[in-house]
């Protein structure tokens, strides 16, 4: 399948198109401000400055404003985000060496060791920066950044592949290697696939330097990627690393690669995802465990892992279109990713955990000084602050994932209100979605449809041009052809209902989730006081919706009570009360308070 890409889809109004706008004037501006405090901004001078020393990633924390600001700009004019762009984009370009290296830390404080610290994020760096500049590009914003990272790809292929005389094989950090095909996806050099495949292939083959702290696993070097069926060590690393394989597969009709893809697609799925779309399930190395290793409280679950998942799933899909791809694409969405960011689009989360207890930050002064350990609220900038900017050039592009085609069929993967014009067909979506289950689809002119239904749907009433259907989904998508002018009203019965954890998942044995379509939902202690984890539902019916400020589940509950006793012979009294159910991704925004998911 070919994805329909996002400059040729206009997001329409709702919920989207208030998160579009929420970004392009505040999270992106807000992130702009605390980058240029923090000396990042500066860093790309290439001016030594001690009191303002740049971190090793700090290019990759740039690149990716510079991509949020393209796909800004590639749908609206904004010329302060253009001056800024311009200014930082002029400061890498003087700063590049003549061969087309750029590093602001490298360069400036290490120059010796240019290509000779596998660990230290270079080439991670440099992908990000090509990505930024094919955005860049293709948006008809800049062309400098462009020149500039085609001339630093062109010096990497000839150290790397040509040469092979840098002090490594491959970065500690996948990124390049995706980054690569999208400059070859955009130039058409084949030199830079190869490169990309290269880089893929010698993955595991070398004894290479990693961390101290850390082991092979973690820099994705134990096992040729061919050899590789389980999803394991640092999340973000392994799917960037996956991204890539599924890309080089399918521009290579690779079935062996794919296959390797699908499996771990389905690994980590089926044994290694939280209910939110989360991945990673220890702080530790930020690492994939063990099977059905899902911890609540100290769960990682990075908003870049959840980003990067669903652009695995994004990928896989344009190998093989399959309905599960999209379904787990939306579970991440809705989840995960959106509870990245702060409701005022200002602040962030790195580790989004699925239960939180204040009694247990506040004690442990340990955890208030951890990059990676749970915290009460978002904040608005990180030492290693790779997921703000990470997760606003994704939503800018959130159009990219609605629509697919593949031949003479036109797929709806994603019910987001949208318009598009795709061959002769103009397609409009209004959907009531995430709040509501109901979407309206316009078709005005011929096209063969394939409508998604969600997984969570409870029964699907079709109607077309007014009158009543039934066609049966296959494969997880119901078919109709459209001519002329067709009106399509979809309601999938969205209600609440109880999730369960496999029996493998000793967290959540005897408890139970709540989800509302594609939303997980929690309880805060803002709604429903302390000591969540005592709550019982034993029911979800009668529950009531309202949508105001904060969508809100209203179920019946009780709140298993005790005596004042540490231990008692006295077995917990019920307390019956009305419990109050929000989305995953609105928590953590009215001050400091206990979470939780998971409920008996």
């Amino acid at each position: 399948m070919q994805a329909v890409d996002f400059k040729q889809v206009e997001i329409r109004r709702g919920f989207f198109r208030d998160l579009q706008n929420l970004n392009a004037e505040v999270s992106v501006y807000n992130i702009y401000k605390r980058f240029k405090e923090t000396g990042r901004f500066h860093a790309m001078k290439c001016i030594r400055d001690d009191a303002h020393k740049p971190h090793v990633f700090w290019d990759s924390d740039i690149a990716k404003w510079l991509e949020s600001v393209a796909n800004v700009l590639a749908k609206k004019k904004d010329a302060q985000l253009k001056q800024w762009a311009d200014e930082a984009i002029a400061d890498i370009c003087n700063s590049q060496l003549p061969c087309g290296y750029f590093n602001s830390y490298f360069q400036v404080y290490e120059p010796e060791n240019i290509f000779k610290k596998r660990p230290e994020h270079e080439l991670y760096c440099a992908g990000h920066l090509i990505e930024a500049a094919v955005a860049l590009h293709e948006a008809g914003v800049d062309d400098k950044l462009y020149a500039a990272m085609i001339k630093y790809a062109d010096y990497i292929y000839e150290r790397f592949y040509v040469r092979k005389d840098a002090g490594f094989f491959t970065c500690g950090h996948p990124e390049i290697e995706l980054a690569l095909v999208k400059l070859y996806n955009s130039t058409g050099a084949q030199k830079y696939l190869d490169l990309a495949d290269y880089f893929i292939e010698e993955r595991g083959r070398h004894n290479e330097e990693t961390y101290a702290f850390t082991y092979p696993v973690y820099h994705q070097d134990h096992a040729p990627v061919r050899e590789q069926k389980t999803a394991e060590g640092h999340a973000v690393r392994a799917l960037y690393l996956y991204i890539a394989m599924a890309d080089v597969a399918r521009l290579k009709g690779d079935k062996q690669l794919a296959d390797t893809c699908e499996a771990l697609f389905e690994d980590i799925v089926g044994k290694k995802m939280y209910i939110t779309g989360g991945t990673g399930s220890s702080y530790h190395g930020e690492t994939f465990t063990f099977p059905y290793d899902l911890p609540n409280i100290f769960a990682y679950s990075e908003t870049c892992s959840a980003i990067a998942l669903a652009f695995f799933c994004d990928r896989l899909a344009k190998i093989k279109n399959r309905a599960v791809y999209h379904e787990i694409f939306e579970r991440v969405l809705y989840n995960n990713i959106l509870a990245g960011e702060s409701k005022d689009g200002k602040g962030f989360f790195y580790v989004n955990p699925l239960e939180f207890h204040e009694g247990i930050y506040d004690y442990n002064e340990g955890l208030k000084t951890k990059l990676f350990c749970p915290i009460p609220e978002r904040v608005e900038v990180f030492d290693c602050s790779c997921c703000p900017p990470n997760l606003t050039r994704f939503i800018e592009s959130i159009g990219g994932y609605i629509y697919g085609t593949e031949g003479e069929f036109v797929y709806i993967n994603q019910y987001i209100s949208s318009a598009v014009q795709i061959g002769g067909a103009k397609i409009t979506v209004d959907s009531a979605m995430p709040y509501g289950g109901t979407a309206r689809v316009r078709v005005q002119g011929d096209c063969k449809l394939k409508l998604r239904v969600p997984a969570w749907n409870n029964g699907v009433s079709l109607r077309v041009n007014g009158a009543a259907a039934s066609p049966a989904a296959e494969e997880g998508y119901i078919f109709l052809d459209c001519k002329g002018e067709t009106k399509i009203s979809l309601d999938f019965h969205i209600k609440p209902k109880f999730v369960y954890a496999n029996e493998n998942v000793w967290y959540d044995n005897g408890r139970k989730a709540v989800e509302y379509g594609a939303m997980v939902l929690c309880a805060e202690s803002a709604d429903n006081g302390k000591n969540l984890r005592s709550v019982r539902i034993k029911s979800l019916a009668g529950a009531k919706k309202s949508v105001g400020e904060y969508f809100t589940l209203q179920v019946s509950a009780e709140r298993l009570r005790t005596g004042e006793a540490l231990y008692s012979y006295e077995p917990p009294v019920p307390e019956k009360f009305t419990l109050k159910l929000i989305p995953y991704f609105s928590w953590a925004n009215r001050g400091k308070g206990d979470m939780q998911i998971w409920f008996l």
